[in-house]
C-alpha cells in the first residue's frame, strides 16, 4: 500500500486500474494513501516541479514540461523553482 510517514509538494500517485493520477501541492505529515477505484494509489518515481512567486507567493505545479525553456512569471517577476527538503 502506498503509505508514507511524510509527503511533499510534487509527488505523483497514479491508480493502478484507470490511470488517473494526482500531485500533491502542499505536503504533511501525515499518512497519505490515496486511492482511486477502490484500489490504493501507486508512488511513481517522478515529481512534479513547483515554482513560487517571490511577491506574492502564488505557486504553480509543471504538469507537463514541453522543448521549451520554461520561466513562468508573477507580479511582472520570474517565480522561483522551489526546491524539494531533504
Amino acid at each position: 500500500m502506498a503509505t508514507q510517514n511524510s509527503n511533499f509538494a510534487g509527488q505523483v500517485y497514479r491508480c493502478p486500474v484507470c490511470g488517473a493520477e494526482v500531485s500533491i501541492i502542499r505536503g504533511g505529515r501525515g499518512p497519505l494513501a490515496p486511492r482511486c477505484c477502490n484500489q490504493p494509489m501507486v508512488l511513481l518515481p517522478k515529481l512534479h516541479a513547483t515554482y513560487v512567486c517571490p511577491v506574492c507567493g502564488s505557486e504553480v505545479m509543471v504538469i507537463h514540461e514541453g522543448a521549451g525553456q520554461l520561466a513562468p512569471r508573477c507580479c511582472n517577476r520570474p517565480m522561483v523553482r522551489r526546491r524539494r527538503a531533504a
